[in-house]
């Protein structure tokens, strides 16, 4: 009869080690996706903050065939801070993505400040001589209009920061 207290006590002492497991990985778990909310409701967070304007005017001239780029004047009107060079931002000009080599931006309403906050304008400058891969759907590149400058007619820069998107079309040339 001594046998029975015994395989009671193993079979108990078992069912606690096992119980200690699955508490050990449940509590793993629920840490793993604590932690992936936090990091989703500070994601969230920074694009609801996140919101800037283009207030360059299309009919202005905001590119310069000479240099070969476009000027855009960009306000943050969010309360997010972002970089205060514009490398934040991803650029698409006519379809092709544009590397951050060939962007430039300067705040023109906050000098040597550290940081794109909100209501300063920052002076984005797209170099477009050397964008790959925009093509028209007939195949032109669009940027190699006339002496390696953008042809005449529409084109589309599409800006996004933290899922914020803008979109600016302006026309070279031509009516």
């Amino acid at each position: 009869m001594a046998s029975v207290p015994v395989s009671h006590l193993i079979l108990f002492i078992a069912s606690l080690v096992i119980a200690a497991g699955v508490v050990g990985t449940i509590t793993t778990g629920v840490d793993r996706v604590s932690a992936a909310v936090d990091d989703a409701g500070l994601d969230a967070t920074e694009q609801l903050r996140t919101d800037v304007t283009i207030i360059s005017d299309p009919s202005a001239g905001v590119y310069n065939a000479a240099e070969g780029n476009v000027t855009l004047l960009i306000k943050n009107t969010g309360t997010y801070r972002l970089a205060p060079d514009g490398s934040d931002l991803d650029v698409v000009f006519d379809g092709g993505y544009v590397r951050p080599s060939k962007l430039s931006g300067t705040l023109v309403s906050a000098d040597g400040a550290n940081a794109w906050s909100r209501g300063d304008v920052l002076r984005l400058t797209i170099s477009v001589n050397d964008i790959d891969g925009v093509n028209d759907i007939d195949g032109v590149n669009d940027i190699d209009g006339v002496n390696g400058g953008l042809a005449d007619g529409d084109h589309r820069v599409f800006i996004t920061v933290n899922g914020d998107e803008e979109l600016f079309q302006f026309r070279v040339g031509g009516n």
